[in-house]
């Protein structure tokens, strides 16, 4: 899946690992429960020695910037990579855009 640049997204299925850059974010985790998304937060953290935390299934994140295999985006406070992959067809993690329509 391509994600764009300035559109907002969520993941319905998965906890998403929030990585403090793009090196990091090859380390491509994920969780199905928030224990779960807790504890590779805890121990990517302590491994490479800086924050690493994860983004709640269905909570929206805004894509910032992206590259072959990386993404960084905003959520709420946060600013961070996942690494999700772009190749077309390919949306393994549920991810959709969120699109407000006006009234």
């Amino acid at each position: 899946m391509t994600l764009k640049v300035g559109k907002l997204y969520s993941c319905s299925e998965y906890y998403l690992m929030l990585y403090p850059d793009e090196i990091t974010a090859r380390a491509a985790d994920f969780a199905t429960s928030p224990a779960r998304a807790a504890a590779l937060a805890a121990y990517w953290s302590e491994e490479f020695g800086k924050p690493v935390s994860y983004i709640n299934i269905n909570e929206p994140f805004l894509v910032l910037c992206t590259t072959r295999m990386q993404t960084e985006v905003l959520v709420e406070d946060k600013r961070g990579w996942i690494q999700i992959g772009h190749y077309p067809g390919d949306n393994r993690w549920d991810i959709k855009e969120i699109v407000y329509e006006a009234a």
